[in-house]
């Protein structure tokens, strides 16, 4: 069985002599991979810039151009992979400890980070692609039900290793929202808290990896794909972009069976005719992307 503790055990594996966000980042990808049969992870290298979008912050450019997240995440249970939620996440690297063993739990956390990304995730606007290789629907954001389809990652240090605290990007507010595009983000929120938002529950924060694997497995990060698939304007659009994406993990994992039973489950198409028609080239994936089995739900 899937559990946090496995998933941060891995990390913490992963982890150990990793500095930096780029070394973090990959760890991260790591520990998903060391859960087995039940995740796939795989980092791309993506472009910088990936959306244009309507800025929303009240400040900075007017039409502000950035990536759409670090890591796109799925989740669903095994046996039922129309429940399948999907989160893009944000990471960032803070040197302020936070969470469970003696952080900062219940007081304000600050950490750097993109202002015009935290409005990308928080605000979750109509998008537009930036280049010709990325192409991803204009309401994938805005249509979501959710508001954890928006969120960020921060590695924070514990002891000689890091830990990882989850946010959801509408939770967190600029300490000063000035026209620079880097900032101050402040979480000044309870961790662990869940809301219930036409019928689906979701987290809003969690302490560490531990909680954060917990919360992904019990099905609370993320917004229903199934959702954002119904109620798309642009339906054909978004389940070209998605089977793309996971057309291309299949064939590059056949030995994953999670790719396929998302295509099979969510019922997209997998003719590369009807990809390729979206675009000239097959749908570029972000920066990375990790697909997660978690314990079967009982009804």
């Amino acid at each position: 069985m899937v559990t946090g503790i496995k998933l941060q055990h891995a990390f913490q594996k992963q982890s150990i002599g990793a500095r930096g966000e780029i070394a973090l980042f990959r760890a991260f990808i790591q520990a998903f991979n060391g859960l087995g049969a039940e995740a796939l992870a795989k980092e791309y290298h993506g472009n910088r810039y990936q959306v244009i979008f309507q800025q929303a912050r009240g400040a900075g450019r007017p039409l502000p151009r950035c990536e759409l997240c670090d890591v796109l995440i799925i989740n669903y249970p095994a046996g039922d992979p129309t429940a399948a939620r999907i989160t893009f996440n944000q990471a960032k690297v803070s040197s302020k400890q936070f969470g469970c063993r003696g952080g900062v739990r219940g007081k304000p956390y600050r950490f750097r980070g993109n202002l015009e990304q935290w409005d990308l995730l928080s605000n979750r606007p109509l998008i537009s692609p930036a280049t010709r290789t990325f192409l991803p629907p204009a309401d994938l954001l805005s249509g979501s039900l959710l508001p954890s389809v928006g969120t960020f990652g921060v590695f924070y240090p514990v002891g000689a290793g890091f830990d990882f605290a989850y946010f959801v990007a509408d939770g967190l507010s600029a300490l000063n929202n000035g026209s620079g595009r880097s900032g101050t983000l402040e979480w000044n929120n309870p961790v662990h808290q869940l809301r219930k938002i036409s019928g689906y529950t979701e987290v809003t924060g969690t302490c560490c990896m531990q909680t954060f694997g917990d919360a992904l497995l019990s099905g609370h990060v993320g917004t229903p794909i199934s959702q954002l698939l119904m109620n798309s304007a642009s339906p054909f659009e978004l389940r070209a972009w998605l089977a793309g994406m996971l057309v291309t993990l299949s064939q590059e994992h056949r030995d994953s069976q999670l790719p396929e039973e998302l295509l099979e489950g969510l019922e997209l198409d997998r003719k590369a005719d009807d990809i390729m028609s979206f675009g000239e080239e097959r749908p570029k994936p972000i920066r990375a992307v990790i697909l997660v089995r978690g314990n079967r739900q009982e009804s």
